[in-house]
């Protein structure tokens, strides 16, 4: 009898043991905007509160329904700006979910006020709302702005676009998604085998909808079947 108490007593700390080592903390932040109140829902598996800043480590996970934005990552920072938490910080890789699209990079940092930030070393996927085509943006920086839907980068070598059935290259782009603009600057080459059109040029926009195109200082070369 004593045995079996001893087996009993034994398998009760050890499941003791496991629900603490695999528990997660979760922490409610409130911040109010410019606009509205909204609240920010991180779960981690460390968590390290001071008054003007939160550190998170392990396995983090990022949840503001008022954004329509989710992140998940193994550290971060959450930092006041006065009396208000303002700026996220993630120095490591990242998975970041948002309203219309999603990126995997290697930090960023999100605005909780203005719902703006900047990627590094990024690869974002954005459904186009005129074409409903997915956009793929590979750039060493990229900064967006999720309240106006706009987004520009760079990246030593050429941003890298493709949608669709095009392809794209230059040293800089813009997009706007609401007016369906892609704009991109320096060393453009744009690759477009539906029209049969391969281009290069200064500077160029594609309109999203159709993939219409204008061009400044352009070499064509046409596929005549």
């Amino acid at each position: 009898m004593k045995r079996l108490f001893r087996i009993v007593s034994l398998i009760v700390v050890s499941i003791v043991i496991v629900a603490v080592l695999t528990a997660q903390t979760t922490t409610t932040i409130t911040t109010t905007t410019q606009k509205k109140s909204k609240t920010v829902r991180v779960s981690a598996d460390y968590v390290e509160p001071k008054s003007d800043v939160i550190y998170y480590k392990g396995r983090v996970f990022v949840n503001i329904d008022e954004d329509k934005v989710s992140v998940k990552t193994t550290e971060m920072y959450v930092k006041k700006v006065g009396d208000k938490w303002k700026t996220v910080e993630i120095p490591v890789k990242a998975e970041f979910s948002f309203d219309g699209g999603s990126a995997t990079t290697e930090k960023m940092t999100y605005d909780l006020d203005n719902r703006t930030g900047t990627l590094t070393n990024s690869t974002v996927t954005i459904v186009d709302s005129k074409s409903n085509e997915k956009i793929i943006i590979i750039t060493d920086t990229l900064n967006y702005d999720l309240e106006n839907d706009r987004y520009n980068g760079t990246k030593k070598g050429g941003v890298s676009i493709t949608k669709g059935d095009i392809t794209a290259v230059a040293d800089r782009f813009e997009y706007d998604k609401k007016k369906g603009e892609l704009s991109l600057f320096g060393a453009v080459v744009i690759n477009d085998p539906k029209k049969g059109v391969k281009m290069t040029a200064s500077d160029a926009v594609i309109y999203t909808e159709k993939n219409d195109m204008k061009a400044n200082n352009a070499n064509i070369e046409l596929k005549v079947d």
